[in-house]
């Protein structure tokens, strides 16, 4: 009966403490952030810098906030890897827990574009910048270090940069030029030499 009675007790406290213990994994999972946390993986300097779209030196002037997204205006001083506009948006969420990056509107710093913006999309023209990307480890030498010398971003008022079609036309008027040219140096070269008389 003794033994009965212990069993019976186990049992009861075992019921107990799983009750406890579903609860709090419960609470756990409901609190906010905690559940879907953003997670950033340490990385070098120069793979961030590689597996980035561009590298800006800038300034966020103002920002727009829908919903869980936020579209700061960012103005350019310098940009790396490759070249942007003068004034561009960059695309982040407005939580931290999913990888948002807070900027402070007036404050000229480092920014790493291209990657996730935790679950907010950027649209045609939009960067997307991620928390993970855009942490103090990167600094300004790095850009220079692993992206090559700064690029003076272009002027809002340029529809796009040259496109390889504009490079394209100048080789084929270069080619146009050139290729006559060449037949008639081939000719004059063919009349001097003249027919070779046997003595």
């Amino acid at each position: 009966m003794g033994a009965m009675r212990v069993t019976g007790r186990m049992r009861g406290v075992l019921g107990r403490a799983a009750v406890v213990i579903a609860a709090a994994v419960a609470v756990v999972m409901m609190s906010p952030g905690s559940a879907c946390a953003c997670t950033c993986v340490p990385r070098e300097p120069a793979a961030v810098v590689k597996d980035s779209s561009a590298v800006v030196f800038g300034t966020p002037v103002s920002v727009d906030r829908d919903g869980t997204t936020l579209r700061y205006r960012v103005d350019v001083r310098q940009s790396y890897k490759q070249r942007v506009p003068q004034t561009i948006t960059v695309v982040t969420s407005s939580s931290s827990a999913a990888c948002g990056v807070p900027l402070d509107v007036g404050e000229e710093r480092l920014l790493v574009l291209g990657g996730s913006a935790g679950g907010a999309a950027p649209s045609e023209g939009e960067w997307g910048a991620s928390l993970c990307d855009n942490t103090a480890n990167l600094s300004l030498g790095d850009a220079v270090l692993y992206a090559g010398p700064s690029i003076e971003p272009y002027s809002d008022s340029d529809d796009r940069e040259p496109q390889p079609i504009v490079i394209g036309a100048f080789v084929a008027i270069a080619a146009l030029v050139a290729v006559p040219g060449a037949i008639m140096w081939w000719r004059v070269r063919q009349r001097r030499a003249g027919p070779q008389s046997d003595d």
